[in-house]
């Protein structure tokens, strides 16, 4: 990023956010980033108990409940992209994590020492990683295809996401 860019973008963050200087915004970051810490130490225990006590399963609850809760910091950033018209941010923010996320599979692999991590998981899993490489797909066609037109208030790729959404979160509760 050129200079003039960085002080565009500088000025741009100003007019939205003028009460905020840098050092608070470092400091608000320091502490939520601390807080979602705190919270996520907290949430596998509490996503167990709710797998318990409702019967739905650890791969039902972690596939949906602990996703969802787990994703909505980079929900909020992308709705905070897209309110500033970052759209790159917004899709870069998504793809970035989803990559990121799978990454940390081979960290925790290396970590775990009972055996092979993915061998002792259920297979259930299966249907969410197929799940995601079809979601996958249809935004890599999306990228390469680049339809202009929405028919409806969602384009086709992104009703098509939301259908193999929901149907990875039925098959999944179908087999708890």
């Amino acid at each position: 990023m050129t200079k003039k860019a960085a002080e565009n973008v500088n000025q741009q963050n100003m007019e939205i956010y003028p009460d905020i200087t840098l050092n608070k915004a470092i400091r608000l970051f320091i502490i939520n980033a601390f807080l979602v810490i705190v919270a996520a130490i907290f949430l596998p225990k509490i996503g167990e108990g709710i797998a318990e006590i409702t019967g739905l399963g650890q791969t039902f609850v972690g596939n949906i409940l602990i996703a969802c809760s787990t994703s909505l910091p980079e929900t909020v950033v992308c709705f905070g992209a897209l309110r500033c018209k970052a759209v790159d941010l917004a899709l870069g923010n998504l793809m970035g994590s989803t990559i990121f996320n799978i990454a940390i599979l081979g960290l925790i692999d290396l970590i775990y020492i009972n055996g092979s991590l993915l061998t002792l998981v259920s297979q259930n899993h299966i249907i969410s990683a197929l799940s995601a490489i079809i979601i996958t797909a249809v935004v890599i066609i999306s990228l390469t295809y680049r339809a202009e037109k929405k028919y409806l208030p969602l384009s086709m790729d992104a009703i098509l996401i939301v259908i193999i959404y929901i149907l990875n979160m039925m098959m999944l509760y179908l087999l708890k």
